[in-house]
């Protein structure tokens, strides 16, 4: 399913699209027609990630998953190239994977925050060529085992990408099915770590015991700060997950509050394993990402007395329109791209 969003200015009057912006990720695909300024002119989401648009093709057979993503691709944006012929395209996340339309590769950490010119990779299509943003990787060492992104690092482009005082330690923790925690620093993207927090939520709500006995479900707050409560003097995740189901047949946990319970032992967790590694004296903790997601996350980190600023905006076409500038496939109307900024919410350790 594709819904289409268009997004007008009276101040401004109309506007001829300058390029397409996609984000193609695992579960969707999100594009943005974007004028000469960086300026969203219209949008579209549908539901052909990477897993529906190979589904039932041979992960070995890359003539026919080219095949697929360019008919998913034609599905989404082939009216827009109709319509304007010989618009530029860029597109981010797991459609450059290695079970994507094409490998676009890694680039190893320390990564700058943004590709050169001649990392694209660029894959052919009948509207013309679409340019992917290579992802992050990085390596194993000293027995730990390596980490990678494809999307993200776009995205931490688009919170860092005009900050004046990039000297200063950033961390920017992307809250998500797979949270990113990525630290940069004098623009370059140093460390990441990836938690797969929103993935293990969501499979023990869909399909585990703890799904069924949280039935009805609505928001606590007060059960996800118990939840956190646990979760940060845990005594191990699968001991902490269990007790939810315990705690209900006990009657000290309403059943329709298991899931916010849960949110909480996971997030917990997570915050309580990885932030040690991450934020130092002095390093500021940037959240970038759907709402309710970052207001848990802050809490978290509240907790840890650590202060988190909470930013809006779509980091992630700001992000691929300074890619693409960079790179020369559009010759910005101004210096500074006029893309949606990403700006603190005012939502802080709420």
């Amino acid at each position: 399913m594709t819904a289409t969003t268009a997004v007008t200015d009276p101040d401004r009057g109309s506007t001829e699209p300058a390029i397409l912006v996609l984000d193609w990720g695992t579960t969707s695909q999100r594009a943005w027609l974007l004028d000469r300024a960086g300026r969203v002119l219209a949008a579209r989401t549908a539901d052909r990630g990477l897993l529906r648009t190979t589904e039932g093709i041979d992960p070995a057979d890359a003539g026919a998953r080219a095949t697929a993503f360019a008919a998913a691709y034609t599905a989404l944006c082939g009216d827009w190239h109709d319509e304007h012929p010989g618009l530029p395209a860029i597109a981010c996340g797991m459609v450059g994977s290695a079970q994507g339309w094409i490998d676009a590769g890694y680039r190893p950490v320390p990564a700058a925050l943004g590709p050169a010119r001649g990392e694209l990779v660029r894959v052919e299509h009948p509207a013309g060529p679409l340019h992917i943003v290579p992802g992050v990787r990085r390596p194993s060492r000293s027995g730990h085992p390596g980490d990678v992104m494809r999307g993200e690092e776009t995205q931490v482009l688009g919170v860092l990408g005009d900050a004046s005082d990039w000297r200063e330690m950033r961390i920017v923790v992307l809250p998500g099915t797979h949270t990113k925690w990525v630290r940069v620093a004098a623009g370059v993207i140093t460390e990441f770590t990836t938690a797969m927090t929103g993935e293990l939520y969501a499979l023990e709500m869909r399909h585990g015991i703890l799904g069924r006995s949280g039935s009805g479900a609505r928001r606590d707050d007060a059960a996800f700060a118990s939840g956190l409560a646990a979760g940060a003097v845990s005594r191990g995740l699968a001991v902490e997950l269990f007790a939810a189901r315990s705690l209900v047949l006990e009657g000290v946990l309403d059943a329709a509050a298991v899931p916010d319970y849960v949110s909480g032992v996971l997030i917990a967790d997570e915050v309580r394993t990885v932030l040690p590694r991450y934020v130092t004296a002095g390093a500021e903790v940037l959240l970038c990402g759907p709402p309710d997601l970052c207001r848990r996350y802050a809490v978290a980190l509240d907790g840890h007395g650590v202060a988190a600023h909470v930013l809006s905006g779509d980091a992630v076409v700001r992000g691929l329109w300074t890619v693409a500038v960079a790179a020369g496939l559009v010759a910005p109307e101004v210096a500074v791209a006029a893309v949606a900024p990403v700006v603190p919410t005012g939502q802080e350790n709420r």
